[in-house]
């Protein structure tokens, strides 16, 4: 679906065009009708001739309902600049224009009315006039189109302009979470409340389950129409009226969102891009209070900038905005802030729930012109960067973008080589290369000089290792395990190694072993306190299983060690417990080595102590 909304000074014959065009009058109050002015919003549809239609939105011109204006403009694809050829651009097509800028509305018209009244000099002059305008603006190079809602003049050329820019402009994309930002509430005898707005985001069907943002009042869609048509299923871009089950008409207010159940929260606080506008009365402050307009919604806020006291005409900055009432704010929304009778400038929600920020920090300044200026992929690498290691989800969340975008920019990226993938499954954690290589760089240099200070150990512990890259627990077990998947080092068990690390002793370390060893198994299940050697030499012979240290000052020959168990075990399979003493009387030892001994396989989970008896587990 595709819509048209016009724009321009009041009494400059934007809802005589609209009816001109499509034999609806937009105008639906009796105050309209009765003073000839547009009041409140008007809606008509336009037959294109070929079995498609477009909608259309009538705003009103004068310069007291300018935020009913704006309240109908976020929705437009395609915007009708209404000029009168007898008057030229007047003070609200300027902010008009201003507005249609600051929510980006590219796709535009300028149709200049009353051109059988007008002098055809006149309209050439307004039509340079209006093009030194639209300079600098998102609608700058419209066609412009002179015709006469009165004598029909070019009003078929103005309905094929419209056609074109419907036929060649893509669909609009759908995400599945679809918002309808209302901007009617009625009832309808044998429908109930009765909604109407323009839908976003994903396709709305009767049956679904809705909420209304932010009252949170929920209700079920009943029926839904388009252009007085009954349809099953509404279109991202579509209006739409949606007939509401289990709420009253009464409770909905204008501005509110309706949306599905579950899918959408709201916020206070966002982070944004900011511009004022080229002819701005006042410049934007610090700490500005005024009107903000997104949607078809007004709230009071808060302008604080982040890196500036003040934005002057035509200047462009970034601000966190708190707003009086939470709405269900997207990144991408556009805004307009208004403060009193003037439009000051607007822009684009980049971060929604923000954290406060410190003014004129350069990483958040950084942040927002990825979040304002990059392309997904490039909010997605920044994102990771910035996480480190992380899963969709958790860059979704973080860039306040859709999982489905995400998932997708991820795979290519991966393609491209600059993303890696350390896990699988659902929750997989992903890393950009450049700090993958950059871990790395740092594991490699941190084990090298770990091995350097202590040859003798097999490896660095893990957590050392962890707490020297500052990277989480489960960040550090996923680029570990890639790590060593790649061979770029070894894991064993609590440590980690340099690929091609291995303990050697030297002859005078081979001789000092020898001599311990030989003592241990000379002395079996008794080994002497006296026999002593270097800790780390102990430590070594510990990580080769060579020894079992049980306990102070009780290290037992590994073979030994074994043969010890096995009579334990021996004794409980017969005897199903067994006590220090038995020990003692089974190996022909002293307390201090069977105590030893039992508190070490307990540790083993060979034993448990049940009193002053073990048994085995």
């Amino acid at each position: 679906m595709f819509v048209v909304g016009t724009a321009g000074h009041v009494d400059h014959g934007k809802s005589t065009l609209i009816e001109k065009l499509t034999g609806i009058d937009p105008d639906r109050l009796s105050a309209e009708k009765a003073r000839g002015m547009t009041i409140e919003l008007g809606f008509a549809w336009l037959d294109l001739g070929d079995g498609s239609e477009v909608s259309i939105v009538d705003v009103p011109g004068h310069e007291r309902f300018v935020k009913t204006m704006l309240m109908g403009a976020g929705g437009f694809d395609l915007a009708l600049l209404v000029v009168a050829g007898d008057e030229g651009p007047m003070p609200q097509t300027l902010e008009h224009l201003a507005i249609l800028d600051l929510l980006q509305v590219r796709d535009g018209i300028v149709v200049i009315t009353k051109s059988d009244i007008a002098d055809p000099d006149l309209v050439e002059l307004v039509e340079i006039e209006i093009s030194e305008i639209l300079e600098g603006t998102s609608m700058e190079g419209s066609p412009m189109l002179p015709v006469s809602a009165e004598t029909g003049d070019n009003m078929d050329d103005l309905k094929a302009m419209i056609a074109e820019f419907a036929h060649g402009r893509s669909p609009r994309s759908g995400n599945e979470r679809p918002r309808l930002f209302i901007d009617r509430s009625f009832s309808v005898a044998g429908f109930g409340a009765v909604v109407t707005g323009t839908l976003d985001g994903g396709q709305l069907k009767i049956g679904d389950e809705v909420a209304l943002l932010p009252s949170n009042e929920t209700a079920r869609v009943r029926g839904l129409q388009s252009h007085k048509s009954e349809i099953d299923t509404a279109l991202p871009g579509s209006r739409v009226a949606v007939s509401l089950s289990g709420v009253s008409h009464t409770e909905i207010e204008r501005g509110e969102a309706l949306v599905k159940r579950g899918q959408f929260g709201t916020t206070s606080v966002f982070d944004a891009s900011l511009r004022a506008i080229a002819d701005v009365k006042r410049p934007i402050k610090h700490n500005h209070h005024v009107t903000l307009y997104g949607g078809t919604w007004e709230e009071p806020a808060t302008v604080r900038l982040l890196d500036g006291d003040r934005l002057q005409a035509g200047e462009s900055g970034w601000a966190q905005i708190k707003i009086g009432n939470p709405r269900p704010i997207m990144a991408g929304d556009h805004f307009v802030l208004r403060d009193s009778n003037d439009t000051l400038g607007g822009g684009v929600a980049l971060v929604v729930d923000a954290p406060r920020h410190r003014r004129s920090d350069p990483a958040v300044v950084e942040h927002l012109e990825v979040l304002a200026e990059g392309r997904s992929e490039d909010v997605v690498m920044h994102t990771l960067n910035l996480l480190g290691v992380a899963s969709i989800n958790q860059i979704a969340d973080s860039a306040h973008l859709l999982r489905e975008d995400v998932e997708r920019d991820i795979a290519e990226l991966a393609e491209q080589g600059r993303v890696i993938r350390l896990t699988d499954g659902a929750a997989a954690l992903h890393i950009t290369a450049d700090r993958f290589e950059a871990l790395l760089g740092q594991t490699l240099k941190a084990l090298g000089d770990y091995h350097r200070r202590f040859p003798l150990r097999r490896g660095m512990p893990r957590q050392e290792l962890r707490n020297r890259l500052k990277v989480s627990a489960a960040s550090f077990d996923a680029v570990a395990q890639r790590f060593a998947s790649g061979g770029s080092i070894k894991q064993d068990g609590t440590t980690l190694s340099l690929k091609d690390h291995g303990v050697s002793f030297s002859p005078e370390q081979r001789r000092e072993v020898d001599r311990y060893l030989s003592v241990l198994r000379e002395h079996r299940f008794a080994p002497p306190a006296w026999n002593k050697i270097e800790p780390e030499l102990l430590g070594a012979l510990a990580d080769q299983g060579t020894i079992v240290s049980a306990g102070p000052d009780v290290v037992f020959a590994a073979e030994v060690f074994d043969e010890m168990r096995e009579a334990v075990i021996g004794y409980c399979q017969v005897n199903e417990e067994v006590s220090i003493n038995d020990v003692r009387e089974l190996l022909g030892t002293s307390r201090k080595y069977s105590l030893a001994l039992l508190e070490q396989l307990d540790r083993d989970n060979v034993t448990m102590r049940v009193g002053d008896m073990r048994k085995l587990r």
